[in-house]
């Protein structure tokens, strides 16, 4: 038996990105299931949650980049999935606050114009965060973070604080917010590679 992987993409992002790439590369054993999300957190997590819950008597592990990362780090407070995070924007609506007025590129050619519209949804997803870590807390050694040092979109040491708080893993890494050298970590990180392919009961 082989876990299967569940690549959640981050926002703007596709299923086909390069943190999917790694793992079909590295892992070309494993069912990987990356699907292409809309911007809307709130349908995205619908989306995740039917996923999961249609995996739920198999071995599936999340992996989620940036704004995957949030809703990866929801889906383990719901469902209790092991989920590996990539540089995980936890504070999503400073971010999108942050950016009001924006014209957004999305990987598929579209554009939005980053409105407040766009910021309720978030609120709603980081108080249900912001729940699982007050009433819940992560599963021993069941989440394993990885911080880009050089990420030049989140602040580190403020997304290290939740989740420590949390109680999640952390390992650092001299990287930027897409993290390049994905790759090589999902290659060579002894850490990585075991959080991926060790099957829980």
């Amino acid at each position: 038996m082989k876990n299967i992987f569940l690549n959640i993409h981050g926002f703007g992002s596709s299923g086909s990105n390069s943190k999917a790439a790694a793992l079909t590369e590295n892992f070309p054993n494993h069912e990987l299931i990356s699907p292409d999300l809309p911007a809307d957190p709130l349908e995205c997590l619908e989306i995740i949650d039917a996923i999961v819950m249609e995996n739920k008597d198999r071995p599936l592990v999340l992996q989620g980049s940036s704004m995957g990362g949030l809703y990866s780090l929801v889906m383990h407070f719901r469902h209790g999935v092991p989920a590996l995070l990539i540089n995980p924007c936890l504070t999503p609506v400073s971010l999108i606050r942050s950016r009001l007025g924006e014209v957004y590129e999305f990987s598929n050619g579209e554009n939005i114009i980053i409105s407040e519209e766009h910021v309720t949804p978030f609120e709603q997803v980081e108080k249900e965060l912001e729940k699982g870590i007050a009433e819940k807390g992560v599963l021993n050694g069941e989440v394993l973070a990885l911080i880009g040092e050089q990420d030049e979109l989140l602040d580190q040491k403020t997304i290290k604080s939740i989740l420590k708080k949390a109680g999640a893993g952390i390992i650092s890494y001299n990287t930027d917010h897409r993290f390049e050298g994905f790759d090589q970590a999902t290659r060579h990180d002894i850490k990585v590679r075991d959080f991926l392919l060790t099957i829980r009961d």
